[in-house]
């Protein structure tokens, strides 16, 4: 009988010797040097048999059987203890309460060795399985090379646990699947068929393109084993190396059983599961961080792990256990060792490796903030190669008479001094009636040329400060007018008496009027405008959290920052300032939508929720769960119609 045998012992040379021994005798052997090790492999693989030294660097073999009979009180592991310390009849007893079945005191013989391995295992028989998934489970976790039957279908190739192809010469299944499917006629069928049924010939022959044969082998390998998860009777696998028939198409056991447990046919019962262990208490172990990364969860399974800690029940836990969705996937956890019961609360495993990203796990609001305008020393160069300021050199740069520089200073604070309280019609001598664009433009030139550069770069400082800032309010008043949209948002602010100029008021305004225009040319998906409006609004008011917020989406969605990583940073970067700022349902509506883009299904679900609970009119939060809705039916009917046909 071949068996995975995990060998803890601290001493090299006799480690080395044993595991050629083992080896010898047709095992699979895992070999450590520590306690700690052991631990940690234990809770990550698979084996039959323990072989333990009780003198372990680290964490000492003691340590070790004591928490794996505390961690496995229902699967207990056959342990053969060797130990050149701890001898005698009373160290004999204390091992065997903790479940050691044989007991060997160094030195040993070969022998005696020969003999405690053989009565183990012979003891502790593989496990039986219920149904070919406990089968498909076991070549999973035991990484087993072989081949897997079903009745009188294509035998599926295995290779370290996973199937990886499927040996469609002389069987026609894969070819009547394909005919259910649309994608053989009869006569292509027949043809196929005599010419010995490899795959690829399909290709060959012009019946499918390479990339159809693909999708259509994978589909038609994962509905095979997905259809055949209850069975209890009529598959055998045999261990050996496989030959794989092209095109492989490898699939990830944890999501085909994540996925038939979501549709109901893994074969898992949740009533008997959750009587089972009502009043244990479930917590992650390592294994957990092994495979959760594969999987792509729905927010409530998300949102039930956030609670899942090693300190509540499984009543407790599940606060509403006739839903049975819950506890399938609780058990499906449980089957992969993701998770263990415990008869009182533990602490939960942690990661034995380094974690980047946990992908299913609840989005935290905190997000890193981008810099909303960064302008490098390239940028202004660029720009000023492009608008090269030109200045007399002739002129003397301090004026020879003060008293007409005071003047001047003085006439420029009296005409900034007008300014203020005029709207932007005003400015130009203009009103709505009167408004056309050719008389906007003659009154634009005649008020600003009194204030060009050239008449006051001679002035001091605060002089050439007071007309820039005039130069700013004409500036803005006829960048607002000359846009059709946002002329027509500032025609609907102007009526809320909002439209005088007032310094810092005047920034707001503006903000206002460009965030408004945004969000109407974001309507018209005329994105290079509504970034170019939005992009105004956050400079003026960079703390906005509406924004911000609205600046990320069109950032998002401008069709030029499709292959933009910066872009697409910078956008999730304004949206996570959005949410610190404040929590809006615009905001978590447009995480969603970018959520949803990456196939993050349960996440995006999440923030749409999340949206609707602080706005239960938020179109773009409904129209992402009608999308959601849409897409889990249509791979329900879709996974259900090819299992069923």
């Amino acid at each position: 009988m071949t068996a995975r045998i995990l060998l803890a012992e601290d001493n090299e040379s006799l480690s080395r010797v044993l595991e050629k021994f083992l080896i010898a005798q047709g095992h699979a052997v895992l070999r450590v040097a520590a306690g700690d090790e052991a631990l940690s492999c234990l809770d990550r693989e698979t084996v039959d048999l323990l072989i333990l030294d009780l003198k372990l660097p680290v964490v000492s073999g003691i340590t070790v059987l004591q928490k794996l009979r505390q961690s496995r009180p229902a699967r207990p592991l056959p342990t053969i203890v060797i130990s050149g310390i701890y001898k005698g009849d009373s160290n004999i007893r204390v091992a065997q309460q903790l479940g050691v079945t044989h007991y060997l005191e160094k030195p040993f013989t070969p022998q005696d060795f020969h003999r405690a391995v053989t009565s183990a295992l012979a003891a502790s028989p593989p496990p039986s399985h219920s149904c070919l998934r406990d089968l498909i489970i076991d070549i999973y976790e035991r990484k087993k090379n072989g081949i897997l039957t079903i009745g009188d279908g294509s035998p599926m190739a295995f290779l370290k646990g996973e199937p990886l192809s499927f040996l469609s010469k002389g069987k026609s299944d894969f070819a009547h699947y394909l005919l259910g499917h649309g994608k053989l006629g009869r006569d292509d069928l027949n043809t196929f068929l005599r010419n010995g049924g490899e795959r690829l010939f399909l290709v060959q022959a012009g019946m499918l393109t390479y990339d159809e044969l693909v999708e259509e082998s994978r589909l038609f390998l994962a509905n095979a084993l997905s259809r055949a998860l209850p069975l209890s009777t009529g598959y055998r696998f045999r261990e050996c190396m496989p030959d794989a028939e092209l095109p492989c198409v490898p699939v990830a056991i944890p999501r085909l059983l994540y996925e038939a447990a979501r549709a109901g046919i893994a074969g898992f019962a949740p009533k008997v599961f959750f009587a089972r262990h009502r009043d244990r208490y479930p917590a992650r172990t390592q294994s957990f961080y092994r495979h959760i990364n594969l999987l792509a969860l729905r927010s409530e399974e998300i949102q039930l792990l956030s609670l899942l800690d090693g300190r509540k029940t499984l009543a407790g836990l599940l606060h509403h256990p006739e839903r049975s969705e819950a506890t399938s996937f609780l058990n499906f956890l449980y089957a992969l060792r993701m998770i263990d019961f415990y008869p009182t609360p533990v602490t939960e495993g942690i990661p034995d490796f380094p974690l980047k990203t946990l992908f299913n796990a609840p989005l935290l609001e905190e997000a890193e903030i981008v810099p909303d305008n960064v302008v490098d020393f390239a940028d202004l160069v660029s720009e000023l190669s492009q608008n090269p300021i030109v200045i007399d050199t002739t002129a003397p740069l301090v004026p020879d008479n003060s008293s007409q520089s005071g003047e001047a200073a003085r006439r420029l604070a009296d005409d900034l001094s007008a300014l203020q309280g005029r709207n932007y019609y005003q400015l130009f001598d203009l009103t709505p009636k009167s408004f056309s664009f050719p008389a906007l433009k003659t009154a634009y030139f005649s008020k600003t040329r009194h204030y060009a550069p050239e008449q006051f770069i001679r002035l001091p400082g605060a002089a050439q400060n007071i007309a820039a800032q005039i130069l700013a309010n004409y500036a803005h008043a006829y960048n607002t007018l000359t846009n059709v949209v946002t002329k027509e948002r500032y025609d609907e602010l102007l009526h809320t008496d909002t439209g005088g100029i007032d310094g810092k008021q005047d920034e707001k305004l503006q903000a206002e009027i460009q965030y408004q225009a945004g969000k109407v040319f974001l309507g018209m998906n005329d994105f290079v405008s509504a970034e170019k409006a939005l992009q105004d609004a956050v400079i003026l008011a960079p703390n906005n959290p509406s924004y911000c917020a609205f600046l990320a989406w069109a950032l998002y969605r401008n069709p030029a920052h499709r292959f933009s990583t910066a872009a697409r940073e910078r956008a999730r970067g304004l949206l996570g300032k959005s949410l610190q700022l404040e929590k809006t349902a615009n905001a978590y509506a447009f995480r969603g939508w970018m959520l949803l883009d990456e196939g993050k299904d349960g996440l995006a679900e999440g923030e749409f929720h999340k949206a609707l609970r602080l706005d239960a009119r938020e179109m773009n939060a409904r129209r992402g769960l009608r999308t959601l809705a849409e897409r889990q039916e249509t791979t329900k009917k879709g996974l259900l119609r090819k299992i069923f046909g």
